[in-house]
Formats: structure tokens, sequence, C-alpha cells
């Protein structure tokens, strides 16, 4: 597959998400409810939009996805896709424009890790699109990412999630100190905020991020000059269908090591 056409099946999966909701007022109606997430009518919406992406254009894949978990589309898969549908559903059930599509792609059908990743698209719902291939860089709307910060700014702006759990890295408060804190509801576009020098990073220290929140967003990070680990600054080497990490991403290096060094997890 050429990334073209993983760019035209994640605008695709966006423009039925769209129209989905605008003329559906159930949209976010709950059909799933497990223990660390929900699956809603518009997820379902967005899952079906991408089989017929695919079986309109004669292609098998292996699938593996946040809502509908493992599974086959087509007959022979010539590749995988590691997909979450609607990153920041709960953005998307408040009105909130801030939720996008992710799409990941290896050649391999069998076991995958990060560095298996070789493509990766990112549609929000604004109508932007962020692309990254392995060993060609990182793109949004066609152009280079060369990562300037936008804007100045008197300290580093992180997007930071720990809320939720009962216990977070004793540095984070102090390192909270000297950075502006957002968080903004969707951990795959956040990652491309970094990407394009919109933030400055992304925190993660819940042990709740899933390899199909942010294996897209993670090659385009990386392609566009960034770095992301997780929080003992350990770089991430997982299987696709790993759960339960806690991570760090910036385009920035010193600033990478002073989050590591500031959370002093071990």
């Amino acid at each position: 597959m050429k990334i073209e056409t993983l760019v035209e099946i994640g605008v695709e999966i966006r423009d039925v998400i769209s129209s989905f909701i605008k003329n559906n007022e159930d949209y976010g109606e709950m059909l799933v409810q497990r223990p660390k997430d929900i699956t809603r009518k518009m997820d379902m919406a967005a899952e079906n939009a991408l089989d017929t992406a695919l079986l309109t254009r004669g292609l098998s894949a292996r699938i593996i996805s946040e809502e509908l978990g493992d599974r086959i589309v087509g007959n022979h898969p010539d590749f995988m896709l590691v997909v979450d549908p609607i990153d920041g559903s709960t953005n998307a059930t408040c009105g909130i424009p801030f939720f996008c599509t992710s799409l990941a792609y290896t050649d391999t059908t069998e076991i995958a890790t990060f560095d298996d990743i070789s493509m990766a698209v990112i549609c929000d719902i604004q109508g932007n699109t962020y692309c990254a291939e392995k060993g060609k860089g990182a793109f949004l709307n066609e152009k280079q990412m060369i990562g300037k910060k936008r804007g100045t700014r008197p300290k580093p702006v992180v997007s930071v999630y720990s809320y939720g759990v009962p216990h977070v890295p004793e540095g984070l408060i102090e390192l909270e100190k000297s950075i502006i804190v957002r968080a903004l509801g969707s951990i795959a576009l956040d990652m491309c905020f970094v990407a394009d020098g919109t933030l400055d990073g992304i925190i993660d220290t819940r042990g709740l991020v899933s390899g199909y929140d942010i294996m897209a967003s993670a090659l385009i990070l990386k392609e566009s000059g960034g770095t992301l680990t997780d929080i003992k600054g350990k770089n991430l080497t997982n299987n696709v269908q790993v759960t339960g990490l806690s991570i760090a991403g910036t385009k920035n290096s010193e600033l990478h090591e002073k989050i590591i060094r500031m959370l002093g997890v071990k």
C-alpha cells in the first residue's frame, strides 16, 4: 500500500464520522461498556467505514482496533492496521471538536511492534491530515513538519494526563511548576501537536495508554524529529497490542531529559 491510499482511507473514515454526528442525534449512545472504555454508535460507524474503505479497494487486512479487537477484513490479509477509529470520543460526545481517526500500517500480519510500523495517518475532525512514512519524514496537510514552535511562550507547554488514578509520580507536581499544563483529550492528536510545534511535550503517567492509542502518532512524532519513551526513559519496543503504558514525548531532547529526570520513576 502507498501512503496516499492510507490517507484516502483515513479521510473517508473521518468524513463518515462527521456526517454520522451531524445526522444522528444519538451518535454518542453507548453500545458496550468495558472497565476502561466505552463503545458508542459513532465508533461502530467508523469501524464500518474502515471495512468499506478496504473492501471497495479489494484490500484484505488484519485489523487491531480499540472497538472490535483483533479481526480479519477480506480473505487473506496482506498487511496489518492498528486502528483507533475515534480517539477523543468523550470530546466528540460533548461536542468538543478535538478528536481524530488514527491508522498505523505494517507489512507484517503476525506479531508486530512499534518498530514495525512503516506508515501512519491521523485525520482530525477539523479537516487536518497528519501522516508519516518511516524514513521519509512527517507531514501536516502535505507540508513537511519542521517543528518550529508556534508563538512565544514563557514556559514549555505540555499536555499532562495524570487524573483518574490513585497515585502519580512524586516528581510530577514539582515538574508542573516549570511548565504550562494542558490536557486536550485526544492523546493521538496531542502527540501530533508536539510534532508540529503547537505543544512542547506530552506526558501520560496513568498506565492507561494502549498500542492502538499511539502507534500512528508515535511514528509521526519520531519522523518529525521528536522523542517518545515510557516515563522511565526506555524506548517503546512493545507489541502493537500492548496496554498499560505510561509515556513521555517531546520535540526537544533537553525537555525530554528534564521530564524523565524530574518524574524519577524507577
